[in-house]
């Protein structure tokens, strides 16, 4: 049975936080059937405003720019990113893909302008932003590689054309419609017959003949200025948007044409239709080419704006499709959180609470998580939502912040004594260290004292991922290198340098996309990401602190701790790893992809009770392979790709669900912003989600063998699966959120952490729109 519950602290919270809530029987539970799910608010979620979006002409790739500096690399084809980089702290103005003749492994660069008139390139297997250079020019606010000439917009509004290398005007275009009040050209763009395309602050979207600078055609149809646009490559159709935070598309029409060959009018632009997704103003535009091979959708419009939302639509079929966001938690933040049974001393008889983690931007917050009562025996028989009582509120226990940079990653020990964060400049490690505490272990306790460690030059220096064991600080370099830092003794205990791997998709990167790729090329495309993705991208360790997962764009790489010993083979898939994490004895690891699997392998690094050969192998639970279309349908019930995975601190006994030889007493939880999916690896996976139309939905001659009753409602009419009463008890069961679900994860036995906010919260802490509908006008 598996419920949930609300409740209120039986006492105030301390200042800045939010009341925790605790819900009764979930997912995860023990083998009664009871744990207390935490659902929790107090954290801060502050997403920046997209201000640029560029796509890559070699790959089904697109890098995306936030006004904190930060940038994104997403791939197209699997909807999910595969990169973050933390730039300067400033707002990024513009963004380029630049083809590289020289090198093989990535021939398309990306380069970023930024606020204070700098230019740099974002290195993406590097995690950085690097060589950067000032301009000499001030602002820069468009960027482009090689071009013939330049379109320079200005704020008298005048087009300008330019030669690319004299600097000599060309031409001067007026594109302001009176002269009484002055107008600003915000975006210029060209197509590919030589068409001027361009945007003003009159909310006009102009097209202009490239060659004589006349006007061919005006539309007014934004109420507010228009920031940005974009165009079909073959020029047939134009997208703009803006301030009014509508995206619209113009047509071009061609002439009509008569006997002879005679044309009695020549081609001509008109409005087709807008689309409102965002609620801000929007900010950047692009289109993406795809191959439009089998399935394949051609170019896709991207747009983003200062509601932080990236909205992709169909271009070809623009008025019959409806948009689809990305992502429902855009710029998440980091989130960890210690397991209560994993604080304090052996042997105590009530563990303290356990500690979370918040990190964002220039921010670290670290909160002590509320206590729950023990369920009691008749909540095994109260409905689900049954409330729990708190025996103690959530704490803010300390914050750090940093100056002049950005937080890149952050980890929290085991035990939540230690805290650690990269930037930019370093990084940087704190000891938590437990203050008196008062009456019953309220709000008069006394706040932690929060210590800064000093740490050796190499390992100071800052990294692209962190991990933190009671004991270690393990550290992933720009170079690919590894390191094992000893938090006790202030030394390093080992290092490990990186062998690149052959490139796999170098040679389809050289050239854009073709129309219609061939089977290789389109699955080399497919694999394109795997370049521009560093080798260890992320750091997991076992909570025993005897393992290491690297996760990086090759794989999974498995060493021993704190040695850094290599063992195992490499483990693979066929898309991008989105998480992993370890089962509380550290046998098995288990991984999450962006194409809706779960892998679990027994990844021992021991001889005792490890998997493989003495534990010097990997081998995929038979689990997994038996349950594999069932796991992949219960997650592909979440939007987005899952965020990540937690096992359960306790072990379960195993059911006679039909689990098989392979049955092992571990149960974990997948997260997806949509959602959570519970997981009994004893047990066989409830078959609930899978698709059975196409085993009995049509007779042989075509025709459909149930014929639906006058009353009953179509199958796509029916409740979900998920909100049947009879999938609570399966194993595999989906629980969606109505809220964003930023992470989950136990934080003990029978304890489950849901961070969820919503998404108006999320909104009220943005800058309002600038342009507001005014019903009844």
């Amino acid at each position: 049975m598996v419920a949930g519950k609300r409740s209120r602290p039986g006492s105030a919270p301390a200042a800045g936080s939010a009341p925790d809530e605790v819900a009764g029987p979930g997912p995860g539970s023990t083998a009664s059937g009871i744990v207390a799910l935490h659902r929790s608010r107090m954290f801060d979620w502050k997403p920046s405003a997209v201000v640029a979006i560029a796509p890559c002409p070699g790959a089904p790739l697109f890098a995306v720019g936030y006004e904190s500096g930060s940038l994104e690399l997403w791939d197209m084809l699997q909807l999910v990113c595969i990169q973050t980089v933390v730039g300067p702290p400033l707002e990024l103005t513009s963004l380029a893909w630049a083809r590289d003749s020289v090198s093989s492994s990535t021939p398309w660069r990306t380069f970023a302008a930024f606020l204070d008139g700098t230019v740099a390139e974002v290195v993406w297997r590097q995690g950085a932003v690097a060589h950067s250079m000032d301009s000499y020019g001030g602002v820069v606010w468009a960027l482009a590689a090689s071009p013939a000439s330049v379109v320079k917009p200005g704020s008298t509004g005048n087009i300008h054309i330019l030669d690319a290398v004299t600097g000599r005007e060309h031409l001067r275009i007026t594109a302001a419609a009176v002269t009484s009040r002055p107008v600003t050209v915000w975006r210029l763009l060209s197509l590919s017959d030589g068409t001027l395309v361009s945007g003003d602050s009159d909310g006009a979207v102009q097209m202009w003949d490239g060659r004589f600078g006349t006007l061919l055609h005006r539309f007014t149809q934004h109420r507010a200025d228009v920031l940005a646009l974009a165009a079909m490559d073959d020029g047939t159709a134009v997208f703009a948007a803006g301030v009014d935070s509508q995206v619209a598309m113009f047509t071009r029409v061609g002439g009509v044409v008569h006997g002879g060959g005679r044309t009695s009018q020549p081609e001509s632009w008109v409005y087709t239709h807008y689309k409102r997704p965002h609620t801000h103003d929007v900010r950047a535009l692009a289109l993406l080419a795809l191959p439009d091979g089998d399935g394949g959708r051609g170019a896709v419009l991207l747009s983003g704006g200062v509601d932080a939302q990236l909205i992709a639509y169909p271009a070809r079929t623009f008025l019959q499709e409806h948009p689809h966001r990305l992502c429902k938690c855009p710029q998440r933040p980091i989130c960890q959180a210690s397991a209560a049974s994993a604080v304090g001393v052996k042997g105590a008889a009530t563990p303290p609470p356990s500690r979370l983690i918040v990190a964002q931007h220039d921010l670290l917050d670290v909160w002590q998580l509320a206590a729950a009562a023990a369920p009691t025996a008749a909540a095994a028989e109260a409905f689900e939502g049954t409330p729990l009582e708190l025996l103690a509120a959530p704490r803010h226990l300390a914050r750090v912040r940093v100056k002049g940079t950005r937080i890149a990653a952050a980890s929290l020990s085991p035990s939540g004594a230690f805290v650690a964060f990269t930037t930019p400049a370093g990084t940087r490690v704190c000891r938590l260290e437990a203050g008196a505490a008062g009456a019953g272990g309220g709000a008069a306790a006394v706040p932690p004292t929060l210590t800064r460690l000093k740490l050796a030059a190499a390992a100071a220096a800052p990294a692209v991922a962190i991990a933190l064991t009671d004991t270690h600080l393990a550290l992933a370099f720009r170079d690919g290198g590894l390191m094992s830092y000893n938090l006790s003794e202030g030394t390093v205990t080992a290092r490990r340098s990186h062998v690149a791997p052959s490139p796999a998709a170098a040679a389809v990167l050289g050239a854009p996309s073709s129309p219609a790729p061939q089977p290789q090329e389109q699955q080399q495309q497919q694999q394109a990401w795997r370049s521009y993705c560093p080798a260890a991208a992320q750091l997991v360790t076992s909570p025993d602190g005897s393992s290491l997962a690297a996760i990086g764009g090759q794989g999974i790489s498995l060493y021993r701790m704190p040695g850094l010993e290599p063992y195992g083979r490499m483990l693979r898939a066929d898309g991008a790893f989105t998480a992993a994490a370890f089962s509380r004895d550290g046998r098995l690891l288990a991984a999450t992809t962006s194409t809706c699997q779960l892998l679990v392998w027994e990844a021992s690094s021991g001889g005792g009770g490890g998997g493989g050969t003495g534990g010097s192998d990997c081998n995929q639970l038979r689990w997994c392979l038996d349950n594999a279309e069932a796991i992949s349908a219960a997650i592909s019930r979440l939007p987005g790709a899952p965020t990540s995975v937690s096992f359960c601190p306790a072990p379960s006994r195993p059911g006679g669900g039909g689990g098989g030889d392979g049955a092992v007493p571990y149960r974990l939880v997948v997260n997806s912003p949509g959602g959570m999916v519970h997981f009994d690896l004893s047990r066989r996976v409830a078959e609930t989600y899978v698709d059975k139309r196409k085993d009995d939905g049509a007779a042989a001659d075509g025709s459909s063998r149930h014929r639906r009753r006058r009353g009953y409602l179509r199958p796509d009419q029916l409740p979900q699966p998920e909100d049947r009463p009879e999938s609570r008890g399966g194993n595999g069961r989906v629980i969606r959120t109505v809220h964003p679900a930023v992470w989950v994860g136990h934080v003990g036995p029978e304890e489950l952490l849901l961070l969820e906010k919503p998404w108006e919260e999320v909104l009220a802490a943005l800058p309002p729109p600038l342009l507001t509908h005014r019903y009844g006008s």
